[in-house]
């Protein structure tokens, strides 16, 4: 299953406050641009439950609403941490899938590198191989050189002249 992609754009896509709202593919996340509407309408919602409970309470008896009213303050600061805990796992989640999909990107990244060491090592075979060469090749001319003397001559031709 493809997981959509945050960083690629999608052609039907609107550019108002919420963007790509219209996106009927599913290319793009918007939960980070939602939460907090989504956050205020929970807690609205929220609101409006525990002020409903106290109104039935108290067409119950007014005994049940004002317990229930003196209880409705705590009731609405749980709700509202429990939506705000929900909310805040969710973001979490979003952010492990944005990483996984950074992950996700990782062998062809390495797959390039693997390559680009590979057109390296040739290289440095290469070189080597070079380096190989022409050690060899003043190897067999050595004796030659010693023989006529021409590194004496030439070291004796570079000193200054009161130094020979």
């Amino acid at each position: 299953m493809k997981t959509p992609n945050p960083s690629s754009p999608t052609p039907n896509a609107s550019q108002g406050p919420i963007p790509n709202l219209a996106d009927w593919r599913f290319n793009r996340y918007l939960t980070m641009q939602l939460m907090p509407l989504f956050y205020l309408l929970l807690i609205l919602g929220a609101l409006v439950v525990v002020v409903g409970i106290v109104g039935i309470c108290f067409w119950f008896s007014m005994l049940a609403g004002i317990i229930a009213a003196l209880i409705a303050p705590l009731a609405f600061l749980v709700i509202v941490a429990v939506i705000r805990a929900a909310l805040e796992y969710l973001i979490m989640a979003h952010r492990i899938m944005r990483i996984i999909e950074r992950m996700d990107a990782l062998p062809d990244q390495v797959a390039d590198l693997s390559v680009r060491v590979d057109g390296i090592t040739d290289h440095v075979d290469l070189l080597n191989s070079h380096v190989h060469d022409i050690h060899e090749t003043l190897m067999h001319v050595q004796p030659l050189l010693r023989s006529a003397g021409l590194p004496s001559r030439l070291i004796n031709a570079l000193r200054p002249p009161g130094k020979r």
